[in-house]
């Protein structure tokens, strides 16, 4: 059975020989090879991490196919694969279609900060600033009150400021909050 590692170790190689395409291809094999899949690497993780590594080889049409095929399949991911899915509709200039998924993402309420912060980070690199900003926001106020870490609604507000700085807002209280993090952690 695979394992997070055995998927690290083909992206790490990846990373350091630049075959991004290579990795994908090994990463789509592997999730057409249920008896290999665990529960943590599952199909939906193994065509996400497909996908990224299209994405970094620039080649988003093929990205945002690895991303489809995970939304479809259903299984579990780390993050929900709808926010992979909107950043490649938006970078392969499909900004009808990710406006659409934003607005599904946006009615399903998640209680991951992981989505806010994927589809923010999707709009800001877009230069969709003000709309990143609502999202980072809008993060933020739905998962404060989530089981999850404190770190991660941390990163959210970390995002809102930056997006909020480039926009020319003045400081706010929750700034502060990001700001205060970034001191604890030394950014």
């Amino acid at each position: 059975m695979l394992s997070d590692d055995d998927v690290d170790e083909i992206v790490f190689k990846a990373a350091g020989n630049g075959d991004h395409r290579g990795a994908a291809a090994t990463l789509e094999t592997l999730a057409e090879r249920p008896a290999a899949h665990s529960k943590t690497v599952t199909r939906a993780s193994l065509l996400v991490d497909a996908g990224s590594q299209y994405g970094l080889a620039e080649d988003w049409n093929e990205a945002t196919r690895c991303y489809r095929a995970a939304v479809a399949d259903g299984g579990a991911c780390p993050i929900d694969p709808r926010a992979w899915l909107h950043d490649g509709l938006l970078r392969s200039g499909q900004t009808e279609q990710a406006g659409s998924l934003r607005a599904e993402l946006k009615a399903a309420k998640s209680g991951d900060p992981g989505v806010y912060e994927a589809v923010a980070e999707s709009l800001e690199e877009a230069g969709l600033l003000e709309d990143a900003h609502t999202w980072f926001t809008m993060g933020y106020h739905r998962c404060e009150r989530a089981p999850v870490p404190d770190f991660l609604l941390d990163l959210l507000l970390v995002g809102r400021r930056r997006v909020r700085m480039a926009l020319g807002h003045p400081s706010d209280a929750l700034d502060e909050v990001a700001e205060d993090y970034m001191e604890t952690v030394g950014g």
